[in-house]
């Protein structure tokens, strides 16, 4: 995946590498969307979010983008700039996790920093 691409971009190539039709995949996340009583999805509206024509959908509709298209979620919540649910929800009950994360934050971290920390934690934690 090339780092400057859009979430749109990305959607429409992880799409044509599962052989799947813009009609075919939206039918799949209004399906799945619906068993969720979310609000539909369709082709036109996929068209103009691969298009960049419209922003990234709602964060479900992300996830399950990601499960129709075997992707990571992560990786395209944070193309859309949204943060993953279970995250969030982390940060609103934790004022543990609130002040870890400023606190990291604050210290204006380098990506390799937030990997050896996350390394760190692993092995304190006797996983790896």
């Amino acid at each position: 995946m090339a780092t400057d691409q859009t979430f749109g971009q990305r959607i429409r190539e992880l799409r044509k590498a599962k052989n799947l039709t813009q009609r075919e995949l939206a039918e799949r996340v209004a399906s799945r969307l619906r068993e969720e009583n979310r609000r539909g999805f369709d082709v036109t509206y996929l068209s103009k979010i691969e298009n960049d024509k419209m922003p990234p959908p709602s964060t479900r509709a992300i996830m399950q983008l990601a499960k129709e298209l075997d992707a990571h979620s992560d990786e395209l919540l944070a193309l859309a700039g949204k943060a993953p649910l279970d995250l969030g929800q982390a940060l609103k009950e934790s004022k543990g996790a609130r002040l870890f994360y400023r606190s990291a934050k604050n210290l204006n971290l380098s990506e390799d920093d937030w990997q050896e920390m996350l390394e760190y934690l692993m092995q304190r934690r006797g996983r790896q």
